[in-house]
């Protein structure tokens, strides 16, 4: 079965873009028009966990073969059979962008999340979220009044990934290659597609060799909220008065704050009915953090001037406080972020 997925997000989308167009399925990959005609002048590439030899693992597409580049207003929705979400979370409210969700809401097309902010839809399968809990925490909230909870899941963005040139937007460098795991859809046919996906992602293989980073189709709803605890012990905390720093030292400079943190999260993850097989222990993230040597997506686009990031740290304390665990030690961490945000916004 060729099946035809429509990615939203041509930055970190182009990696499960091109893993599935690998395994033989048809993409449309969504991106802003300056970006796609820089992309459609080379192939499409992917440079991932070097080898034991040291060379990089590349996988490379030419576009157009099994790729199609679309702007919002040209992406077809109605000819697709699932999307994936890869958008950081303030892009669906642009114009453009909430236009193209409209008609994937309208077309009740499967949707699989991978967002560091997860949607609101998602949140309300979880159940007991009290929707006025996550007020002011989502820029595009309106965009996503019209999704059925039951059409849409969520996966860990766990893999690490950056476009290292900002010259060759179509070359995505994988920083970490983990697994992108993926709740399971409360829709039998959803989840069968979901299932299909991930066999023949994980299928494909380079002379050989089967690279890292594979999508796993799990069974239990609250699997994603693994990632919170990283985003808040590490992504969170690499904005500092004097610029951003990398998310190795942000939880290696005090790792004993870092574990605060990091359980504190994994307390609410528990509270929403995750168990603890679902969730990754403290210290086997510290291991892995170690080789992120760079200051996360949201301390690059704060330090950028960005007027709007994804606020985790936010829903994370508002969820804290829903259910009687104490978000006090979140409360730097947001003022940290709300104070640059407001600085970005009056520097416009």
């Amino acid at each position: 079965m060729t099946a035809r997925i429509l990615v939203l997000g041509a930055a970190y989308g182009l990696l499960p873009a091109l893993r599935l167009a690998l395994a033989g399925h048809r993409i449309e990959l969504v991106g802003k028009a300056d970006e796609l005609a820089a992309m459609a002048r080379a192939p499409l590439r992917l440079e991932l966990t070097r080898r034991r030899d040291g060379t990089p693992l590349v996988l490379e597409l030419p576009p157009g073969d099994r790729i199609a580049l679309a702007t919002p207003d040209q992406a077809d929705p109605a000819a697709a059979d699932l999307a994936i979400l890869a958008m950081q979370e303030p892009h669906y409210a642009q114009p453009q962008v909430a236009a193209l969700m409209a008609r994937i809401a309208a077309t009740r097309l499967p949707c699989l999340s991978i967002m560091n902010l997860p949607p609101p839809p998602f949140l309300a399968r979880l159940g007991g979220i009290d929707p006025a809990a996550l007020d002011g925490v989502y820029a595009s909230a309106p965009v996503w009044q019209d999704f059925a909870p039951e059409r849409l899941t969520l996966a860990s963005p766990d893999p690490q990934a950056v476009r290292l040139d900002p010259a060759r937007p179509g070359c995505l460098t994988v920083t970490l290659a983990s697994n992108f795991k993926a709740a399971p859809f409360a829709r039998a046919a959803d989840q069968a597609l979901l299932e299909t996906l991930a066999r023949d992602w994980a299928a494909f293989k380079l002379a050989g060799e089967r690279p890292p980073v594979q999508l796993l189709a799990q069974q239990s709803l609250h699997v994603p909220l693994a990632k919170w605890p990283m985003l808040i012990a590490g992504n969170c905390r690499c904005l500092t008065p004097h610029g951003p720093r990398p998310i190795a030292e942000a939880v290696h400079a005090d790792p004993e704050e870092s574990e605060r943190l990091y359980r504190l999260v994994m307390d609410l993850a528990l509270a929403l009915g995750a168990r603890p097989a679902d969730l990754v222990p403290f210290a086997a993230y510290a291991r892995a953090a170690e080789g992120l040597t760079r200051p996360s997506s949201l301390a690059r686009a704060l330090e950028a001037g960005a007027v709007a990031v994804e606020r985790i740290d936010l829903l994370v304390a508002r969820l804290l406080a829903l259910k009687g665990l104490d978000p006090a030690p979140l409360e730097p961490i947001v003022a940290a972020i709300e104070t640059r945000l407001r600085a970005n916004q009056a520097g416009q």
